[in-house]
């Protein structure tokens, strides 16, 4: 090993990393077994140490079979009595496969089999994530594929007995290639990935896929229940807004994930409603007619496990690659599956109705049915609103109440609604929530309470609201003048609040990074790619219109037709003399060609000195023009009477120079090259 080139030293590493990637990307991006990704591991640097000191192996070979057909029995137990998961327990088999590879001599055949099992795991790995680490590692999986692939071909090469090529190529070199092959890879992978019309296969692996991430909302709601993950920082969604009405600010809109009407001993539930399916067009949900939509939000919602649907206001139109949706008729959307990977989807709404003459469709039931055993909050609400003429003056009356001697605290609570309202006047979101639902109950108001997140973190470099889990919020919604309303009791959070976030500089473009990833990669559909298409047959028309001759539309449609068929005559002559040339030269008139194609270093030294003129006559020999070339260089004489005679026996001698010599024939056409070049 120690008199290895410095290139192929770099290649040979290349592949040993190429093997130790893909087992990186399996521990990193999937759930195989730990304990034989750990034997893989020590199976592979036990195997480099081998590889390097050429340590003979033949009496290990024997034992190949039978470690295969252990780690073949553990895939079968496994998928009888453990996992019963095929993927996972052909992963089992697979790993020890490769294992006992790793052990043992490899040559060039071996590799390539190692290569394609490393290739496996890269794409059972690309399967299972969508985090933006991963293009890292598929950047330089690309990096070290480019560099196994040379290692390979170099060793089949030696393998065979053939010359590797006659060049010393610099270790700086080869990486500069090896780093040029993967950014070409990489680029290429992202062009394919963004033109390739996305077939949505996404949608059905998401019911495959498992949730992973926020938690935080379900069936029921107590104290608690909401401000008990306020204390995580974990981002819940990342919100941009193409349209926003006047006088609407994203740090003040709830983003409402689930609404409670139903109040059962100190515990809110949702409604017993039926729920049934949105109507659908497509990828587009109708899901409100009662308005105009004003405002649209863009929502990248992370990953979670539970299956509400977070939207603004009042929704009317939800576009989004998931179906069905589902409703219950009370404000609650939903998915079909519990739980869900980072999804996108934007929601045209209205932040406020317009007043309804009337009142129709008074909701009633579990909406206005108030507690039994709460007369003194009911006797309460009647003291606050006594001589009010209309719901808006009632619960402007009850809202005034919270405002004086109410106070936000988390840290010393009142342990019930009851104490709330009546003795310690302190709590948090779902105190004022409660008390102020059911104090609206209590005075003849139809309320429910509402769960989600109220505003977020603005990011200026992107333009979008960062909502975290420290943004969770309950508030009421009542329905007044025929519409639901949204009302908040509890106290704005000021600058000290401690669960305001922060986020410095550097943390706000990495998070934008974030969701551009989440954004153009993870979720790029259909409708995105149709989006970009027609932007960019704009920019074409555009362009197209800046630089139209203005003087075309006097040219006559006779002329115009004529220069039509001018610019398409040009490409077709020219392929016809491409392929008069050819047949000409097949038919014995051009170059010979009996003769096998030059190697690369004598057809680099003919193409130089053919550039640079030293061929002055049709027919002229090598040895006349290369003795014209060195004419001016005469410490190249020796050199290139030593070459031709070389390459005269190499061309047409009886046979093929030995390695050794064709070698020496390669380096002097190399250094023939430079020096007549220089």
């Amino acid at each position: 090993m120690s008199g290895r080139l410095p290139s192929r030293e770099f290649l040979w590493w290349s592949l040993r990393a190429h093997w130790a990637l893909a087992l990186s990307l399996l521990a990193l991006y999937t759930d195989a077994a730990r304990w034989a990704l750990l034997v893989a591991a020590f199976a592979w640097a036990a195997g480099v140490t081998m590889d390097r000191a050429d340590t003979p192996r033949s009496s290990f070979s024997r034992f190949g079979s039978p470690i295969v057909a252990l780690f073949l029995a553990a895939a079968a137990a496994d998928f009888l009595f453990g996992s019963r998961d095929l993927l996972a327990s052909l992963s089992l088999l697979v790993l020890g496969v490769q294992s006992v590879k790793f052990l043992l001599p490899k040559g060039s055949r071996d590799g390539w089999q190692l290569c394609s099992i490393a290739l496996v795991e890269f794409l059972a790995a690309a399967a299972g994530t969508d985090a933006l680490g991963f293009a890292l590692f598929a950047f330089l999986f690309f990096v070290a594929s480019a560099g196994a692939m040379g290692a390979l071909h170099d060793q089949e090469a030696e393998e065979a007995g053939r010359p590797p090529g006659g060049f010393a190529i610099p270790a700086r070199t080869t990486a500069a290639v090896l780093l040029a092959a993967g950014v070409g890879g990489f680029l290429a992978s992202a062009v394919l990935f963004a033109i390739i019309p996305r077939l949505e296969f996404r949608q059905v692996l998401e019911r495959f896929g498992r949730a992973r991430g926020v938690t935080g909302f379900s069936e029921t709601i107590t104290l608690r229940e909401v401000t008990g993950i306020k204390s995580d920082r974990r981002v819940v969604a990342r919100v941009e807004f193409p349209e926003l009405h006047p006088g609407l600010l994203p740090a003040n809109l709830h983003l409402r994930g689930m609404v409670y009407s139903r109040y059962e001993d100190g515990t809110w539930r949702r409604g017993g409603t039926t729920i049934l399916p949105v109507h659908r067009a497509g990828f587009q949900h109708l899901v409100g007619d009662e308005g105009v939509p004003d405002s649209t939000a863009d929502i990248t919602l992370e990953a979670a496990d539970h299956p509400a649907l977070f939207t603004y206001g009042h929704p009317m139109l939800i576009e989004g690659a998931f179906a069905p949706l589902l409703s219950d008729g009370e404000g609650n959307l939903s998915l079909s599956h519990i739980g869900h990977p980072t999804l996108r989807y934007r929601v045209r709404f209205t932040a406020d109705l317009h007043p309804r003459v009337g009142m129709p469709h008074r909701p009633g039931g579990e909406n206005i049915a108030f507690p039994e055993g709460y007369d003194d909050v009911r006797a309460l609400a009647g003291e606050i609103t006594g001589g009010a003429a209309t719901d808006r003056e009632r619960t402007d009356r009850i809202l005034r109440f919270f405002q004086s001697g109410f106070r936000y605290t988390v840290s010393d609570p009142a342990s019930s609604i009851r104490e709330f309202l009546f003795r310690k006047r302190a709590g948090y979101c779902e105190h004022y929530a409660s008390g102020l639902s059911l104090l609206l109950r209590g005075a003849g108001i139809p309320s429910r309470v509402a769960a989600g997140y109220l505003g977020g973190e603005w990011n200026g470099v992107g333009k979008y609201l960062i909502v975290r889990q420290s943004d969770a919020h309950a508030w009421v919604e009542a329905w007044i003048d025929g519409r639901w309303v949204t009302l908040d009791a509890t106290p704005p959070p000021g600058d000290s609040s401690p669960f305001r976030t922060r986020t410095g500089t550097i943390g706000l473009y990495a998070d934008w990074l974030r969701q551009r990833w989440d954004k153009y990669v993870v979720n790029y559909s259909m409708r995105m790619q149709a989006d970009a298409v027609k932007e960019g047959v704009r920019a074409v028309r555009r362009t197209g219109a800046a630089f139209r001759f203005r003087g075309w539309d006097r040219i006559g449609a006779a002329a115009r037709r004529a220069s039509g068929w001018a610019l398409l005559a040009i490409p077709a002559l020219y392929l016809l003399y491409r392929f008069v040339r050819r047949r000409r030269i097949r038919a014995g008139n051009g170059s010979p060609s009996v003769l096998p194609p030059l190697p690369g270093p004598y057809a680099r030294l003919v193409r130089l000195l053919d550039r640079s003129r030293f061929r002055r006559h049709l027919g002229e020999t090598l040895e006349e023009t290369l003795a014209a070339a060195v004419r001016s260089r005469p410490d190249l004489s020796e050199d290139a009477a030593r070459f031709l005679g070389l390459y005269h026996r190499d061309r047409f001698g009886p046979e093929p120079l030995p390695p050794e010599v064709r070698k020496e024939a390669f380096h002097l056409a190399d250094r023939l090259r430079k020096g007549i070049s220089s």
